[in-house]
């Protein structure tokens, strides 16, 4: 604003672009539209002002002291626009954002280090912050909005909930490198009778189907320590405390771990990872992004599932 006068964006491009190239001519070409447009808009601009722009000398545009002083001041403006336009194209290719998430500890310690540092990777501009909960905040912390998606193992069904699965996770033995039963490639609820046993609580839907498995085939299983992760059951089974039954994912870290081999259970126990989100608040761009990035990993991860346990 000067004055009266205000001075819109398209006349100082313009403007700046006479500055810049010292003719209309190279201000056309610069902006891609006619000369005549160009002179036409200097005109009117020095006419809203009250004052020169540019001299006229042999055909040749001379910068009046006024001029010199309004480009000064009109590079700032240039500048803030040119940075506008970088942000919008960040956007628009969804280089930069804020991403939420929030997930259970077995999936949070396991799948999404990984699946965060894929999605980062090209979009290093974008700002994740991660925390680990219990499935009840997990469910809490997307209902009401202090996260834009949620990562568990099925719950019951909540209502407000839109489910993205994710997998289906087998539990795998974990078990001490020079354990005897470090020989077989399939370990059966029978190969567990006595032996101390590390699980999590039954009070975790995992556990209880664990200890149901080991029910349907009459075997008392000799509880040695109960913990809430999986985690920290292998970190037990590391210490030779017991044997434990995890979640597959875990084999992500299994090379952390060279005293310990991972082997098949059977019959088999199997849960399901999912994402979730509001069903009235639809994702955004980078949120949706990482939901199919996320996916893309827990494919890659279960496909190669079978492998890892047989070469451990």
């Amino acid at each position: 604003m000067l004055g009266n006068c205000a001075v819109n964006l398209r006349q100082l491009e313009i403007f700046g672009a006479v500055m810049s190239t010292g003719t209309t001519v190279g201000a056309a070409n610069m902006l891609n539209v006619s000369q005549p447009a160009v002179s036409q808009m200097i005109l009117h601009m020095e006419d809203q002002l009250k004052f020169k722009l540019f001299h006229r000398l042999r055909g040749r545009l001379v910068p009046t002291q006024e001029a010199n002083l309004l480009y000064e001041r009109a590079k700032r403006v240039f500048e803030a626009f040119d940075s506008t336009n970088f942000v919008v194209e960040q956007i628009k290719g969804n280089l930069i954002g804020e991403l939420r998430l929030v997930c259970t500890p077995a999936l949070g310690n396991a799948v999404l280090p990984l699946a965060i540092a894929r999605f980062r990777k090209p979009r290093p501009e974008v700002k994740v912050s991660l925390e680990l909960g219990s499935l009840d905040y997990v469910s809490n912390s997307v209902e009401t909005g202090r996260a834009d998606l949620g990562v568990h193992y099925v719950p019951d069904e909540h209502p407000l909930f839109q489910r993205v699965k994710l997998g289906d996770v087998s539990m795998v033995c974990v078990l001490p490198k020079d354990h005897p039963l470090a020989t077989k490639r399939v370990i059966e609820p029978t190969d567990l009778a006595d032996q101390p046993f590390i699980s999590v609580s039954p009070a975790d839907p995992i556990g209880a189907v664990i200890r149901n498995a080991f029910k349907q085939a009459n075997i008392d299983l000799e509880l040695a320590v109960e913990v809430r992760y999986h985690y920290t059951s292998r970190d037990l089974v590391a210490l030779n405390q017991g044997i434990a039954l995890v979640e597959s994912y875990l084999l992500l870290s299994a090379h952390r771990y060279p005293e310990l081999v991972f082997r098949t259970f059977r019959p088999q126990i199997v849960t399901t990872a999912e994402a979730v989100y509001l069903k009235n608040r639809p994702l955004g761009a980078i949120a949706q992004l990482f939901l199919e990035d996320l996916r893309a990993t827990c494919d890659n991860i279960l496909e190669h599932e079978e492998a890892r346990v047989h070469l451990s």
